[in-house]
């Protein structure tokens, strides 16, 4: 139990240095955005933003959640550098983010499933039934005679 929770933790801080560093291109002296972390930990719940006192729409990990900002890193930081001036402030620049996310979410859990399920399909063949006899060399050409070798 404590080592999935401790793994949950580890998810969860490689997604949010990789949204920190790769999608606000943040650096290590600048603070993680609060608003951002409730954000994301709405979209674990399929939610808007964060809130306990509503029941769960969806269940997503963070790994998964991860590989959707993968997919979509170049389409959110060209439209972040394309349109800096149209943005008013940081709550702003998350909200186009997790805008651009939503949609691809879905897509990616069921790739990664299909996946997980040929992985799995994979592991449990049998290969017991495969015999791997294979032909014996057998030379056809004749050795060559000595007026041939005096040739080369």
């Amino acid at each position: 139990m404590r080592n999935v929770k401790k793994k949950d933790n580890e998810q969860w801080i490689e997604l949010c240095e990789y949204v920190k560093k790769e999608i606000l291109e943040y650096d290590d002296n600048m603070k993680f955005p609060q608003y951002l972390a409730l954000k994301l930990q709405g979209i674990k719940r399929g939610e808007h933003i964060a809130n306990n006192n509503h029941e769960a729409k969806a269940n997503y990990d963070d790994y998964t959640i991860l590989c959707t900002f993968k997919l979509c890193k170049r389409k959110i930081v060209t439209y972040l550098h394309e349109n800096e001036k149209k943005i008013k402030d940081e709550k702003h620049k998350i909200n186009l983010i997790m805008k651009m996310i939503e949609p691809e979410i879905n897509d990616v859990y069921l790739r990664l499933q299909r996946a997980e399920k040929a992985k799995t399909k994979a592991e449990n063949v049998e290969y017991e039934n495969q015999n791997h006899d294979s032909a014996s060399y057998v030379k056809k050409t004749k050795e060559t005679s000595d007026r041939m070798k005096k040739l080369f």
